[in-house]
């Protein structure tokens, strides 16, 4: 008796019983599909993030920066920056450059003070190192060497300022004493992160070396690499500053200095820990359903052996035909989840105001990121799942004596 043939057909004799079982498979396989999608899109979310607001790959500051970080120590900046700029360039690890200028300070409106952190950039260079023009929500960006300003659109929104409009910052100078000065508003920019949104600006690097009271220095060097290694590419920078007689300078990579580094690594562990929960509930929604369809064929059990089919072939019978459904489960499953993962990649998922209030460098929008790994391991977990439960199931049943399965309800 051809098992493989008389397994297609008993699928299609009972279509109402195989579209169940098929859909309960596909449900499972979807949602782990893009489950999956959706962490790795937050994942990769929170490292880009890193990589151009935060830390860069490497980071290069003052030795004793990091030490009172929570002070906003102005005072400890990268100094002789031309140099480091030259040594930056003649690596060939090196992808591109952002020198940039803390600027802590407050703004007033009436009695009400907001605190913010402006950037001085070297704009020429950050379009290099970023895509200016994707955060450029309206108007333009400043010009080099200009009094203008382009403002975070959360920050502008509380001001109640707009292109065309005047802001004066409160801050210190690298000297500790205080300095107020007036930009004009060119440029309203939306960042990915919404901390960024309610209090960053940015002025040309030369405009904030003024302010800042700053010679030939930054408060930081952020550096993107080549080959996706910034622990040897950070080794080699430190070499060649200490080489090249550069002092009081660190560099160092972001796996050790970033907070989003620190949080994907304790992330990796929730996320995994969250996977096997769906996992677990993927696999009790297979295996009743493969039960059920099992159980309910007690009878068609009993004829067959009744007409003659040895248990074995009873037991094969039913597992060709489980690894029929689970294969088709399984592949209409994760290609929905593909593609559902796909626009919504591109488009992205807004959870708006509910992440203004989270300072993780998480975006408010996120972009699923299909992985090929995953979506391939999920394929076959949802296929094995189903073979491995009808197993057990078809056994049990085989083994009953045809009067007995007969009789069954």
């Amino acid at each position: 008796m051809n098992t493989i043939k008389l397994a297609f057909r008993n699928i299609f004799r009972n279509k109402r019983r195989s579209i169940f079982s098929i859909l309960a498979i596909s449900i499972a396989a979807l949602t782990i599909t893009f489950l999956f999608s959706l962490l790795e899109g937050i994942k990769a979310d929170i490292r880009n993030n890193a990589w151009n607001y935060e830390t860069g790959q490497v980071r290069i500051r003052n030795t004793e920066y990091d030490r009172y970080e929570y002070l906003y120590p102005v005072q400890y900046t990268v100094e002789q920056l031309d140099r480091l700029v030259e040594i930056l360039d003649s690596n060939q690890e090196v992808k591109a450059i952002s020198p940039r200028i803390r600027i802590p300070g407050v703004v007033f409106k009436g009695s009400q003070q907001y605190a913010t952190m402006g950037l001085g950039l070297d704009l020429a260079r950050e379009q290099e190192f970023q895509d200016m023009s994707k955060i450029l929500s309206e108007g333009r960006l400043p010009a080099e060497r200009s009094r203008e300003a382009a403002i975070g659109v959360a920050l502008a929104r509380d001001l109640g300022v707009g292109i065309g409009d005047s802001v004066t910052f409160l801050t210190q100078t690298k000297y500790r004493s205080a300095n107020a000065f007036t930009v004009d508003i060119v440029g309203i920019l939306a960042f990915p992160v919404a901390v960024l949104n309610q209090r960053s600006w940015i002025i040309p690097l030369s405009t904030a070396a003024g302010y800042m009271r700053m010679d030939n220095e930054a408060s930081e060097v952020l550096v993107k690499t080549i080959s996706g290694n910034p622990v040897d590419t950070a080794a080699q920078i430190n070499e060649a500053m200490i080489e090249a007689g550069v002092e009081k300078l660190h560099a160092e990579s972001w796996t050790k200095i970033s907070a989003g580094y620190s949080y994907l690594q304790f992330a990796g562990i929730v996320y995994q820990f969250i996977a096997l929960i769906f996992f677990l509930l993927a696999a009790t929604v297979v295996i009743s359903t493969t039960m059920m369809v099992v159980h309910e064929r007690t009878k068609e059990i009993g004829t067959l052996a009744a007409l003659g089919m040895s248990s074995k072939e009873i037991v094969r019978l039913f597992f060709a035909e489980a690894c029929m459904l689970g294969f088709a489960g399984a592949a209409i499953g994760v290609l929905l989840g593909a593609a559902v993962t796909l626009p919504t990649s591109i488009l992205g998922i807004d959870f708006g105001a509910s992440m203004d209030m989270v300072d993780m460098g998480i975006s408010s929008i996120f972009y699923p990121a299909l992985n090929l790994r995953s979506t391939v391991f999920v394929f076959f977990f949802a296929w094995i799942v189903t073979m491995a439960t009808t197993w057990p199931s078809a056994r049990g049943a085989a083994k009953l004596k045809p009067v007995e399965a007969l009789r069954a309800e």
